[in-house]
Parts: C-alpha cells; structure tokens; sequence
C-alpha cells in the first residue's frame, strides 16, 4: 500500500522555496506600414500634357491595416520548473507546463476519466478490456493481494480467479489476468511528423530503465506493452493485477525518430528532451532563461482546425512572494497558479479586481476512531476504556461535531463537508446514504442510550462499565494550522456533548513513521486527525481487516499497511472485496460500492470533516480557466484558454 495519499497533504501547506525573477518581456508590436508623404514645400512633378487633359479624379490609396500583436498569456508559478523532460521533474509545476508541450492522452476530471488524446476509454463492454483465468505455474511472476511483484511460490497470498484470497501451496494457481489496448488520436509532433503507437512503446522503454527517474511499480505490474497497429497498443498486467486505473496503462508518446539514438541516461540532461522537447500539445518551449520560459503555439498541432490554441505565446514565471502579488493587482500576471497561493490569501484576493477561483480539492481532513488499539511490550502505559466499540458513539461523536463551522472559519465558506469518505458529487455517491448531521440534542441523547451518564454533574460523562470521566486525547502532527485550528472546533464542540478532549500535536515524524514505533501506524491513539487524498476509486480497501496495521504474525495486515481504526466488519468486508474484484463501469462495481458505503456509513469509523481548497487566480480579460477536485493542475485546458485584447 502507498502512503503517498498520507503525505501528499502536508507538502501541499509547505512553502514552496524559488528564486524571483524578473518579468520576462512582453512581445513587442509590429511595426506600422505608414503612406508615403509629400512635405509641404516640394513640388510635385506634372506631366503638362496630362495638366491640359479632362480632370481625373484622384485616386486615394487604402491605408495599410496595423497587424495586432499576438496574444500572450503570462502565467506565474511558485517556482520555475526544474525539467521540461517527460521523466524530469515530476513536481506539481512541471507537470501543469508538460499539459501544454505533451497532449494529455486523459484527464481526471470530476472524480473519472475522459479520453483526450485517445479515440476513446477503453471499456469492457467494447471489447478492448479483457480479463481471462490463466494457470500460474511456481516461479512465475505474478501480482498478490497487496498489488506486490513476486514469484510464485509457497507461502504466499494472492486472489485467485474465483476472486478469492488464499495462500499459496506447493501447486500452480489459477488466477486473473488482464489486457487492454489503447488508440491513440491522430496526434502529430511539432515537426510534422505523425504520432505513432511505436513513439509510446519506445516512451515505456525509457520510463523502465533504471536510469530514469520515478515509479517503478507499474511497470514492474506489466507483462508485456506492444504495438498492435499504427496508432494501437496493448499493455498486459501480470497475473493477479485486476488494475482499477487501467485506463492510466498508457504511456505518453517520445519521438523515437528524433531520440531514438540516445540512453535513457543520455535523455535526462539531452538539449532535444530539456530545451528543444518536439511537442504534441497546443504549445512548442521556444526559450528558457532565469526570467522564464516562452512558449509559443504549435502550428502543427492536430486541433489547429478548430483554432486550437486560441493564443499564440505564453509566458511562465516564477513569484515567491505572495504579498506581491496581492498588492500589485497579481504583479502583471494574467494567470496565478493554486501553487503560489494558500486559502489564508482568500480575504486579500477577493477584494481584488480579478478573478478568484477556488476548488474544494480531493484531499479531505478526518478524524479516525481508534476502535481497536495496539498494546504490545513498552506501550502498556496507554490502557484505556474501549470507548469507540459501540457505534452509537461513534454516530454521536460525528453529530456533534459543528463541521460547517470549520468550513466557515477556515475557509471563509468556500470549501465543503466531507459526508464520508466519498464527496458529495463524486459518481458513485448513493443518495440514500446515511449521514450525521450537526445535532447536540441527538447526539447527547445517543451517547446517554449507549449508557455514558453524567453520574456526578460535573458536565463529563463516565464509562458504564468502568466509571472513568470520558476524557480522550486527540492526536495530529505539529505543521498544519488549519488542523490545529480544527482540533480546537472539536475540542470545543465536544464538551457540549460532555466529552472531554486533550489536544496532542506531534512532531510528523513521530507522527507518520511505520509502526510500532509511530503512533498513528502504530494504533497507539485514541482520536486521529490526518488526511487522505481521494480519487475516482471509492478507497474501501482502508478498513479491510487485511489491512489493519499491525505484527504480521499476530493476523494483521504487517506494519505500514493503512486501515490504522482498526476497525473491521464482516458486513462491509464482502461488498468492499466484491468492488475491488469489479472492473469500473460495470453494474457490479457501482454496486458492491454502493452497498459497502452504506454499511461505512452507518457505522462510521471515522468522522470525514472537510476537503481543502484549491485556491488560483486570473486578469479579468482571461477566459478558460478551469479548476477541478481531482485534475491536479489547472493548465489541463490550456489550449481553451482566451485573453480579450
């Protein structure tokens, strides 16, 4: 299991160190064809045999029409880009630059998938997504029930084609294996040579060497990826790998005509991938210097019929301080990216004459019950009543936390409530799903049917069974304020259900690290605060119980793994497996997610609170703008974007 969710949202609220530079220059106009004229003392030339003919009448000449400058867009980023290369820099910024060199083959848009520079989505029911049960044979390589690579051999847990977890013997397995094939749009390279599907097998050539850069985990999940026509290619996932995000097994194209003589490690620092790249987006980088990047529009790029894109240069800069920005009218930016702004810079953009965009984003804050903590040798010290195993608990807890109040105060009212661990408007939200709405006089009266009594009126509730002051600690690491400030809305919140919270902020590193000795991964916590970053895929596969964090050796998931509550429920655990087990966009999947949200829902293991906000901003003359909750940067559409001149 990843913890790139877990971490994602606090590099989001780092400050982003760059240097500052100069504007770059803006373009300078063409110069004006003006008449000839005559001065006032010179003498025309006359032909006197014309002078004695009729009159003639004279001949005005039209005036030359002044061209118009080209439109420019200057967008500024927190930081310049460190590589323009396709397996460069992979940092929030750099990706939104290659949206306007590289054609994105999809976007992630509203928690899905759309085809952009692909024909289509590849879809089981249209024959290009196929899944068939194969014989694993000992010693070959396959995927197990973790998403891990290893031979088959004895010991081992993988799902076998009945969708079944099991253990390995000394025998082959029959398991799962799946295929899809992509066709790409007929996309041209900014030197007018075709696009070809062998351009995106040679780009998964060197995304897999080991010299370049990243991720390494869905390759290494990859059987074969071939050409299968001029413009068609198939990538085949190890047995065991039922890829939810098939759609992503595609690789962006690389020129082989024009790299194909070169390393992977020659590519990294090659002028060809880093100064002079061949586009296939609306965009082609014309300069680089300290002061930015040019780039200017592709004339070859396969949408100019449609007038695509709709400017013809974009300027990118870099801004380090925000107060500049806020001002100087966004310093003669016309575009500011979500990087260089935080949702504290709400109350100066807004009174601005500019446009302010803001975002609810993908990462949502939470508060986790500890249903089932970890005690083991040297933690003996944090023994406690079971004070979260009873679901009317955990149900009042949640009504009585006021989480539009942290919206409000947080973030000015621009962002929204988490209502579980889906979003409101994510595709796969039941609308019948139960949900806990802010109510004090229900929660108290849940928390006195569950038997937690204010025995001796001091206005905190005892234990039933042990008599001890419901008193609980709320952990979170020490870097957020937002979550600082939320815990103290909590805090405040709960005493008038007489529940009495202690605030805890650790340093992240005690915080995060792997169990035992991390207290979150640990389970060494009562009340957790943390965030997790969605997506398109319902992330059920947090609760299961082969998940739980925990000694291997003891039944649970091993130390890292990711369901830290500890929670578990027979009810919730079929449909959960049955969606992980289901292609998207089936019947199937939709409603074994359905079904495992409704039983989360009703058991609440967890007290979703917020999403955090995306925050950008544009001249008013700027059109085409687009934010969205799941697409990471808000250049995607930038072949759309217009400027009024």
């Amino acid at each position: 299991m990843k913890r790139t969710c877990l971490l994602l949202p606090m590099l989001l609220f780092a400050l982003l160190a760059a240097c500052r530079q100069d504007d770059l220059p803006t373009p300078t106009p063409a110069p004006t064809v003006q008449e000839t004229a005559v001065a006032a003392n010179q003498t025309p030339m006359v032909d006197t045999e014309m002078a004695t003919a009729t009159p003639q009448p004279t001949m005005t000449p039209s005036p030359t029409p002044t061209p118009l400058p080209p439109k420019a867009i200057t967008v500024c980023m927190a930081r310049p880009p460190q590589s323009v290369y396709l397996y460069g820099d992979q940092s929030l910024v750099a990706v939104a630059l290659r949206h306007a060199i590289y054609e994105n083959l999809y976007t992630t848009l509203d928690y899905d998938y759309q085809a952009q520079g692909l024909q289509k989505l590849p879809h089981p029911e249209d024959g290009d997504v196929i899944i068939q049960t194969v014989t694993v044979n000992l010693g070959d390589e396959v995927v197990d029930f973790r998403g891990d690579v290893h031979t088959l051999r004895a010991g081992i847990r993988v799902i076998n084609s009945a969708g079944e977890l099991v253990t390995v013997a000394d025998q082959p397995v029959q398991m799962q294996q799946m295929a899809v094939e992509f066709t790409f749009k007929p996309l041209v390279w900014s030197d007018g040579t075709p696009v070809t599907a062998d351009d995106s097998v040679f780009s998964f050539t060197i995304a897999a060497d080991p010299n370049t850069p990243g991720s390494k985990r869905k390759i290494q999940q990859t059987m074969h990826y071939e050409a299968t026509g001029p413009l068609t290619v198939r990538w085949t996932g190890l047995p065991g790998h039922l890829d939810r995000d098939y759609v992503t097994n595609v690789w962006a194209p690389l020129p082989r005509h024009q790299l194909g003589g070169k390393t992977a490690a020659d590519l990294l620092t090659a002028a060809e991938t880093t100064l002079t790249p061949l586009s296939t987006g609306p965009f082609v980088l014309a300069a680089s210097s300290a002061a930015g990047l040019t780039l200017v529009k592709n004339e070859n790029y396969y949408r100019a019929n449609e007038g695509l894109p709709a400017v013809e240069l974009v300027y990118v800069r870099a801004v380090t301080e925000t107060a500049v920005l806020l001002t100087e009218t966004l310093d003669g930016c016309d575009v500011v990216t979500q990087d260089a702004f935080t949702f504290n810079d709400l109350p100066a953009l807004t009174a601005l004459p500019v446009q302010t965009l803001t975002q609810p984003s993908a990462v949502y804050e939470h508060i986790d019950f500890s249903v089932n903590f970890y005690l083991a040798e040297g933690f003996q010290n944090f023994a406690r009543p079971d004070w979260f195993q009873d679901a009317r608990v955990r149900q009042a807890i949640t009504q009585c936390t006021d989480r539009q109040r942290m919206v409000d105060e947080i973030f000015f009212g621009q962002s929204t409530i988490m209502p579980a661990y889906i979003p409101l408007d994510h595709p796969l939200y039941p609308a019948d799903l139960p949900t806990w709405p802010y109510d004090v006089d229900a929660a108290n009266a849940l928390l006195t049917a569950a038997g937690y009594l204010d025995s001796d009126g001091d206005g905190v509730r005892e234990d039933p069974t042990t008599g001890v002051p419901f008193r609980v600690r709320l952990t979170a690491d020490n870097q957020n304020p937002a979550r600082a400030q939320a815990a103290a809305i909590f805090q405040e919140n709960l005493a008038e259900c007489g529940i009495t919270v202690i605030t805890e902020f650790l340093p992240p590193e005690d915080w995060y690290n792997d169990g035992p000795l991390g207290a979150l991964f640990g389970r060494r916590f009562e009340l957790g605060m943390f965030a997790w970053l969605g997506g398109a895929h319902p992330a059920c596969h947090l609760w299961l119980e082969r998940n739980i964090t925990g000694p291997e050796l003891e039944g649970f998931g091993g130390w890292g793994n990711v369901n830290v509550s500890g929670w578990a429920d027979a009810a919730f655990e079929a449909p959960c497996n049955a969606a992980l087990n289901a292609l998207p966009g089936t019947d199937a999947y939709r409603d074994a997610h359905e079904q495992a949200l409704r039983v989360w829902a009703q058991q609440v293991p967890m007290i979703p609170l917020f999403n955090y906000l995306k925050v950008a901003a544009a001249q008013p003359a700027v059109s085409g703008l687009q934010l969205d909750p799941t697409q990471p940067s808000e250049l995607w559409n930038i072949f759309a974007w217009d400027k009024e001149r």
